[in-house]
């Protein structure tokens, strides 16, 4: 059983589709990050699986329960609010853990004792007679995680709680969420329009665009094989090259391949492609091709191929970073700038230097010229997972199990 499941979620508001037909899965104990640009979705899905917003069409299951028509207050659902994590800064931290249990008419007694455990399992004890106001960031957000717990959710849901904060707070904080969801072990989606904090605090990433799942992946699958043109363009530093061309049947030894007529751009596909492109029936193409793919004249020697394809590119800008060498390349008769990741100081690539660069079509991305999509693959991931691992209980739970007297953990 999944701790989340959902079902060709839709919302429409008047014409507009807001979220489009979304599936996804979260295992137990799972951090999933929703990644996409502003306005790409994020937090209206997030809103649709607390019961904020109402679907037009679709279904949320909680722990295998159908709650798509349960309201937000009797939804087993933690949410954590990127302005201020949703914290009343007058009043105190106990007080703020404390209020989605008032919701819930828990007994005075019983609320004492709850907030106790949270506060304890979040390391925030000595915090509970502070006010909001006069905490760190990192206080707040152990407060915010302490309160969500308190309602026992299925599921913890983060709205881009790291978008304000410098880099050395963000970078801290990305360590601080990582080791509380791993040692609570709960199931999370946290929700940001950055990469670098997605790929930093989970496995998986779903990548949005438009109320649209993309793509969901590891790293290596989004930036190695998009599943659209789209999250090939968008995603990666510096993303993948993409060029636009046609495609001519041509015969060669091993058999009929293709030929990419884009300009002055004009390789030769492996025969590999023959049958995929034959099956598509296409006769135009977008072509992927990754920055560190790109090999200069300089490592020819050590790993030449004979399927390389080699031409003249001119730099027009290059800069250092994390080591290697970015470089912004212009190749005749193509209108489209080549980004190359070098491995070679950057003092060396100078602009308006000439060089011969070789590819390799055997490591291209083909993409389908009316729905983009990548041809090697299905559309896009489904989100579903094969494994099924089924929750016995639920964090808060067992944390309570093992303090009550007559357990095994009292």
């Amino acid at each position: 059983m999944y701790s989340l499941e959902v079902h060709e979620l839709t919302k429409r508001v008047g014409k507009t589709t807001i979220i489009d037909t979304v599936r996804l899965s979260l295992q137990p104990g799972e951090l999933l990050s929703l990644l996409g640009p502003p306005e790409s979705g994020k937090t209206m899905l997030l809103r649709l699986l607390t019961g904020l917003e109402e679907p037009s069409r679709g279904q949320i299951m909680l722990n295998g329960e159908n709650v798509t028509d349960i309201p937000a207050t009797k939804r087993s659902v933690g949410m954590i609010f990127q302005n201020g994590y949703g914290l009343i800064p007058h009043i105190t931290a106990a007080e703020c853990i404390a209020l989605p249990l008032q919701h819930a008419l828990m007994s005075k007694d019983g609320m004492d004792y709850r907030v106790a455990v949270v506060a304890k399992t979040f390391n925030i004890s000595h915090l509970l007679e502070r006010k909001i106001s006069s905490l760190s960031v990192s206080e707040r957000l152990r407060v915010a995680l302490a309160r969500a717990l308190a309602k026992d959710p299925v599921i913890y849901l983060f709205d881009d709680l790291l978008a304000q904060l410098d880099t050395p707070t963000r970078l801290a904080m990305r360590r601080e969420i990582v080791e509380i969801q791993k040692k609570m072990g709960f199931a999370c989606m946290y929700a940001t329009s950055n990469p670098d904090d997605a790929f930093a605090i989970s496995n998986r990433v779903a990548v949005i665009n438009k109320g649209k799942i993309q793509q969901i992946g590891t790293r290596s699958e989004l930036v190695q094989t998009p599943a659209t043109l789209w999250v090939a363009q968008w995603l990666g530093f510096p993303p993948m090259n993409t060029l636009a061309g046609y495609l001519q049947g041509t015969y060669q030894p091993e058999g009929i391949c293709y030929r990419i007529w884009a300009k002055g751009f004009t390789p030769l596909l492996p025969v590999k492609w023959t049958r995929i492109i034959d099956i598509h029936q296409c006769k135009e193409i977008f072509v992927g091709i990754r920055p560190e793919n790109i090999i200069p004249e300089w490592e020819f020697q050590e790993k030449w191929r004979p399927s390389f394809y080699v031409l003249k590119a001119e730099v027009q800008a290059s800069e250092w970073n994390q080591g290697k060498t970015l470089a912004q390349l212009r190749i005749s008769n193509v209108e489209e700038p080549f980004m190359a990741v070098f491995d070679i100081a950057h003092e060396n690539v100078q602009v308006g230097q000439i060089f011969s660069i070789a590819l390799d079509p055997d490591d291209f991305c083909l993409f389908h010229p009316q729905t983009q999509q990548l041809l090697q693959t299905p559309s896009a991931a489904s989100g579903w997972n094969t494994k099924k691992n089924a929750p016995a209980k639920r964090p808060l739970q067992n944390f309570l199990d093992r303090r009550r007297p007559g357990t095994s953990g009292s």
